[in-house]
């Protein structure tokens, strides 16, 4: 399998649904570059392990929430527990904050393990707003020491409307055909609105979505995905087959609104 070199030749979506079609085991390493619009810092680097095409851990030093943040978050860990996490994490240097939780009879597994998913989802999420960086993957990789492996993700968390760069082709073929001198598609109705009439409801129906003004900042757009993800998603609290395909259908278009408005 041949990947690209460079991050904005392609997607990171393309690359995980390359890496998820080949049920490719290994680890594929970002290196960000220098971008014009200054949104990267050069050198920063960014990991992901996946198994059998599955991402099942991710580092990065982009700011996601930690654990405790995400456990108190969910109405998992009583104020008392967070207040005796650091004291616990100190005086258990080296091992993992959840085993400590958990050993400690302060956290049940299962609520661990759940925060941890969504850790990682968020990690993995930090990941698509990087713009320019090298792309090396190791195939079947050792799995780092500073990498934990939490996953596997279910592909809809990192593949279904995400960016892709067809997407990005179509878009710049779209705009060079419709241009004043651009006639209309053969057989297409005479009655059909303008592109950029049709580009601009849909993005209001994706704010609509979000539940956001149309104007809102990126800002204002990724707070509330992830305020909404984590509601919606189906993993969260979905026990029949009918609920969890609901849930589904209504995550998928939340995220398609998401990507919509930010790539």
């Amino acid at each position: 399998m041949q990947l690209p070199s460079r991050l904005s030749t392609s997607t990171l979506g393309d690359l995980l649904g390359a890496l998820h079609r080949e049920r490719t085991t290994g680890l594929l390493e970002l290196c960000e570059l220098r971008t014009p619009s200054g949104s990267t810092v050069p050198g920063r680097q960014h990991r992901i392990q996946l198994f059998s095409g599955l991402v099942t851990a991710v580092e990065t030093p982009l700011r996601v929430p930690r654990l405790g943040e995400i456990l108190a978050r969910e109405g998992s860990a009583p104020e008392p527990s967070i207040q005796r996490l650091a004291a616990l994490v100190a005086a258990h240097r080296g091992r993992r904050t959840g085993e400590v939780l958990v050993a400690a009879g302060l956290i049940p597994e299962s609520a661990v393990e759940r925060a941890l998913q969504i850790q990682l989802r968020a990690r993995l999420e930090a990941l698509f707003a990087i713009e320019e960086a090298t792309i090396c993957f190791h195939t079947a990789r050792p799995l780092a020491g500073s990498l934990r492996q939490t996953g596997p993700l279910a592909p809809s968390d990192f593949l279904h409307g995400r960016p892709r760069a067809r997407d990005r082709h179509r878009r710049v073929a779209g705009a060079a055909r419709g241009g004043p001198s651009s006639a209309p598609p053969r057989g297409a109705p005479s009655s059909a609105p303008p592109r950029a009439v049709r580009l601009d409801e849909t993005r209001r129906r994706a704010h609509e979505v979000l539940g956001l003004r149309e104007g809102a900042t990126e800002a204002e757009i990724r707070r509330t995905f992830r305020r909404m993800a984590a509601v919606l998603h189906p993993d969260r609290g979905a026990a029949q087959p009918g609920e969890r395909a609901q849930r589904t259908a209504q995550f998928a278009e939340l995220s398609a609104a998401y990507h919509l408005l930010v790539a």
